[in-house]
């Protein structure tokens, strides 16, 4: 939890795991052993805060899919809507117009 709030509290991209392991005063692959002790990875917890991150995004409704997308870190847009698919079984744009339909 405490890796995924660092994450949450960046507004200027997500830091990397040698960043965060910093943080920790620890090493990258003590980190790694530890997240990997709790059953999880950084991987994992980034893909995690991104997600929980986009569907805010979208229900607020004041970025454009395109700014999401950067703001999440994601260099290439396809790339942010196969993520999303992947997470929400649809388009992130489908998704956004569910949402505005409530």
């Amino acid at each position: 939890s405490r890796v995924r709030r660092i994450m949450l509290e960046k507004h200027n991209g997500f830091p990397s795991l040698n960043v965060t392991a910093r943080l920790f005063h620890l090493t990258p692959r003590t980190l790694h052993r530890r997240l990997l002790e709790e059953g999880t990875s950084f991987k994992e917890i980034l893909e995690q805060v991104r997600h929980t991150l986009a569907v805010e995004y979208l229900k607020a409704g004041h970025l454009s899919i395109e700014e999401i997308a950067y703001t999440l870190g994601y260099t290439d847009m396809a790339n942010f809507r196969r993520a999303f698919k992947r997470w929400e079984a649809m388009p992130p744009s489908r998704y956004r117009a569910a949402q505005d339909a409530v």
